[in-house]
């Protein structure tokens, strides 16, 4: 009997995960760069099976038509590579960070600074400047946050000799902010920071997990990428989680389900 009952609340809990991962949609924008030469995330979360709504065609023709149900905005490593997609995301300046005021969360990794020096749609309180300086050197200074530990356990251990050709682990660095927590940092300059703002959140890295499972140089590059994309995606779907049948928090195990 007890275990019938746990069968049937365990069914039950993977319906109602399933329903809160569709009820708070992934929207993304992404580019094949010019040194990757791949989408990496889409591919990263076409291999994951995880639902999103890919909006780089409309954000190409100057639109950043976000969906009610959308709650996480990715764009892809490098794609401000792609001039174009550049001007949009920061002519749709506004529209980005009303999404984040409303509750919505929104993640940009490594950009090259010479396409993306200084990040324009962040709002005035928040600035992120990046700049070319590549390093194997980090330090985790949040060691108990979500991003380190759920669903994988992440070290320092864990993300050294990262590479995609002769690229190490922090691939650009954040020069300079302003009204951002840091939570990885290099020679004492950022690379993984997020902050708060209105009801959501703006997670800003200098890293490129999704390039680097993708297209690292090697196993080890890949299969630590991986994990860490496994927990940044638990992260942001546990931030925008919406209420389903009562307050349900969105697990990365429904997602792998």
């Amino acid at each position: 009997m007890l275990s019938r009952l746990f069968a049937w609340m365990s069914i039950l809990s993977l319906v109602l995960g399933v329903m809160a991962v569709d009820a708070a949609k992934i929207a993304v924008v992404d580019f094949a760069d010019q040194w990757t030469q791949v989408d990496a995330l889409r591919q990263t979360l076409d291999e994951f099976k995880v639902e999103y709504d890919d909006l780089t065609k409309e954000l190409e023709n100057g639109k950043l038509p976000f969906k009610a149900e959308n709650r996480v905005f990715l764009i892809g490593s490098m794609t401000t590579n792609n001039a174009g997609l550049h001007q949009n995301l920061d002519k749709n300046a506004e529209v980005i960070q009303d999404f984040v005021k409303n509750g919505g969360i929104v993640w940009e990794p490594t950009q090259a600074d010479q396409n993306e020096a200084n990040v324009d749609w962040l709002p005035p309180e928040l600035s992120c400047v990046r700049s070319d300086r590549d390093s194997p050197d980090f330090e985790i200074l949040e060691a108990d946050h979500s991003l380190f530990n759920q669903p994988n356990r992440m070290t320092e251990q864990t993300f050294k000799n990262w590479g995609h050709q002769g690229w190490p682990t922090v691939w650009e660095v954040i020069a300079s902010q302003k009204g951002f927590d840091v939570l990885m940092e290099s020679l004492g300059q950022p690379v993984i920071m997020e902050a708060e703002f209105g009801k959501g959140k703006f997670l800003m890295m200098a890293i490129a997990p999704d390039k680097y499972y993708i297209a690292g140089n090697d196993d080890h590059t890949k299969s630590m990428a991986k994990l860490f994309m496994e927990n940044l995606l638990n992260h942001v779907e546990e931030f925008a989680a919406v209420e389903v049948e009562g307050k349900l928090a969105t697990q990365w195990a429904h997602l792998k389900m």
